[in-house]
């Protein structure tokens, strides 16, 4: 398993229990809660999901500094947005066929868990986390450039958010406005997951689960702008 992902993510592990621990999901957790040697980190990847999110963050907040000098700080905001949302991370998981090296429970796997966007997306930012604690942050940095580089330098100007961007479609169509409701919180206290859905009249609702409200809100917008043809699946 390590050295088929490794070829497809340029990254060879040195400690192979850390890309273990990144692609194990909660639900195929152990039930004794075992933890590895120096690194504390339990049986599943919520913690490893917890730190990548922050070094992910970063790397790409790195490569927009560099990318863009001259850009106010509003400007890089709406990019760096668009670089670390749900759909991005996605993006890269199937790149690397992610999905296919995950350790999910029968019963997740069964209800077709190695195709969720959120499951994906988190065993994303597991892997960056675990990158950063095996070879430090310039080879996390390394892999954020090689997998969210060519998005970067694709954007010729910072995108507009989505929320505001579903806001204006259905001004423009004399709608109201998308109501915006919060389903649910689950999660735990240092990593809370958020479930929000969006309804546009007329047009039905969608939902996105993030690890907080506002995030949630986008990728619910996202999905809805989607479902409504207003931009690219």
């Amino acid at each position: 398993m390590s050295g088929a992902l490794g070829g497809k993510t340029g990254y060879d592990f040195s400690n192979a229990v850390l890309l273990e621990t990144a692609l194990t999901h909660a639900s195929a957790q152990k039930k004794t809660a075992r933890k590895t040697d120096e690194n504390n980190v339990k049986d599943n990847n919520e913690r490893l999901e917890f730190l990548g999110d922050r070094v992910l963050g970063l790397a790409v907040a790195d490569l927009l500094i560099a990318a863009f000098p001259q850009e106010p700080e509003g400007s890089l905001a709406k990019r760096h947005t668009s670089l670390v949302q749900q759909q991005a991370l996605v993006r890269v998981a199937r790149e690397i066929d992610l999905a296919a090296h995950l350790k999910l429970s029968a019963g997740e796997m069964k209800s077709g868990g190695q195709k969720k966007d959120k499951i994906l997306a988190d065993a994303v930012e597991a892997l960056i986390g675990a990158i950063y604690l095996d070879g430090g942050f310039k080879a996390a940095q390394g892999f954020v450039a090689k997998f969210w580089g060519a998005a970067l330098q694709g954007q010729e100007q910072p995108p507009e958010d989505a929320k505001s961007q579903l806001q204006e479609w259905a001004q423009a169509r004399a709608l109201p406005l998308p109501e915006y409701k919060t389903l649910g919180k689950s999660g735990t206290a240092h990593a809370p997951q958020f479930e929000i859905e969006v309804s546009v009249k007329g047009h039905g609702k969608t939902s996105a689960v993030a690890a907080s409200k506002r995030a949630a809100e986008k990728e619910a917008a996202l999905k809805m702008l989607r479902k409504v043809g207003a931009v690219e699946s």
